[in-house]
């Protein structure tokens, strides 16, 4: 089997739908910059015990049911960009504050476009 069969394979799994549980619910957490496709029993913000819907409020960034679209991506660098102009202003230790946690979003972004599945074909490299 050779890798670009074995991609193809793979790419076209990938574009099938799914069948999802009745349980499973998407929910858009715009304040966190991600959405929640919620599974009670993977779900981090309900360490006591599962709920029928996440506590957007207290979502963790590390839970298994947390996904990020590309426009979600792209609005962490926006907030980054605007976190960094509020710390040029500001005094040293809130400034340098601020921009850790710029560079905290900014490498959630990049990590998000490095390890995103899509089902768009990879561009040949030139030889």
């Amino acid at each position: 089997m050779t890798s670009a069969w074995a991609w193809e394979r793979d790419r076209l799994r990938l574009a099938q739908p799914r069948r999802h549980p009745p349980n499973l619910a998407v929910y858009d957490n715009p304040n966190a910059f991600v959405m929640c496709v919620y599974k009670p029993d993977k779900a981090l913000c309900h360490r006591e015990g599962a709920k029928d819907a996440p506590s957007l409020d207290r979502c963790v960034s590390t839970c298994a049911n947390v996904a990020r679209t590309d426009h979600q991506a792209d609005l962490l660098i926006e907030r980054a960009e605007t976190i960094e102009k509020a710390a040029a202003s500001s005094p040293e230790p809130l400034a340098e504050r601020l921009n850790r946690n710029a560079a905290k979003l900014r490498k959630s972004s990049e990590r998000h476009h490095r390890d995103r599945i899509t089902t768009n074909t990879p561009k040949e490299s030139a030889p």
